[in-house]
């Protein structure tokens, strides 16, 4: 009798990892997209009007920050678990592009927008 050698990643390995592993990672996505969504509903004026933009995004970053990281984790984790299959998967490449897509409008048209808005120093010395 030949024994099947256990596999080494824990959510091939143990059925309990992916759902806490996955619930993790819903997590972090509400943080995320939470986030985006404020500063998104702040940019269009829809919430949050007496605080500048600059404001409200330095005060969620950290936030929006946690949530990535959580997401690149959990979804590097999560990936690793059958990545031929997930590869193989239309709606998993069309969701990797999307993702690409969101991150490099938030991180570049949103930064610019929120830069626009941060007060400007006062010019020092004096003129005559």
């Amino acid at each position: 009798m030949i024994a099947e050698a256990l596999p080494l990643n824990p959510i091939a390995r143990w059925e309990w990892v992916f759902p806490v592993v996955e619930s993790v990672h819903i997590c972090g996505f509400t943080l995320l997209a939470g986030s985006a969504t404020l500063i998104n509903l702040r940019l269009l004026g829809v919430c949050l009007r007496r605080q500048r933009i600059s404001e409200v995004a330095a005060g969620l970053a950290p936030w929006m920050w946690s949530g990535l990281a959580v997401q690149i984790a959990t979804g590097a984790f999560l990936f690793s678990g059958d990545p031929g299959e997930y590869l193989q998967v239309a709606a998993f490449r069309n969701k990797m592009l999307l993702i690409i897509i969101a991150a490099l409008f938030q991180f570049l048209v949103v930064r610019r927008a929120t830069a626009a808005s941060r007060p400007r120093p006062a010019a020092t010395g004096s003129s005559r």
